[in-house]
């Protein structure tokens, strides 16, 4: 069986370390940054209590409040549509569309995906010819 990706010999590995590459890991989100943490709404909040202080010393000293109030309306609105990702889907309103509707306005897409399925085949009629040579040499 071949892998997705080829493994790196050990003599390439050392000269990437030496270089000072080293491998990538993930880094989790910070939970301020994450949505799906309570300090996340937690720093939201601590932010809009300061935008209602701002505001409130704006409204005493007769000045400005637009920038205050704003920030009042935008945090949660930005905060709630982070948290259900409305800016990640593309087809709010609209039908769902099939794949070959996706791929029709995108070639490198359809390549990417027929060379796919293309090396899913071989890949399937290779483990099929290795499946059947396996039962001949039981059956022997």
């Amino acid at each position: 069986m071949k892998q997705a990706f080829p493994s790196i010999p050990a003599e390439v590995k050392e000269r990437l370390e030496k270089k000072g590459f080293r491998p990538y890991k993930a880094e989790p989100i910070p939970d301020f940054l994450n949505p799906h943490a309570g300090t996340y709404w937690l720093t939201n909040a601590a932010i809009v209590a300061a935008c209602l202080v701002g505001r409130r010393n704006a409204v005493k000293h007769d000045s400005i409040r637009f920038f205050w109030s704003s920030c009042i309306v935008a945090i949660p609105a930005f905060a709630l549509i982070t948290n259900v990702k409305l800016d990640s889907q593309d087809d709010v309103g609209e039908h769902r569309k099939t794949l070959e509707e996706r791929l029709e306005y995108s070639p490198i897409t359809r390549r990417a995906w027929e060379r796919a399925i293309k090396i899913n085949d071989e890949y399937q009629s290779e483990l099929r010819r290795e499946i059947a040579d396996l039962e001949k040499k039981l059956a022997k």
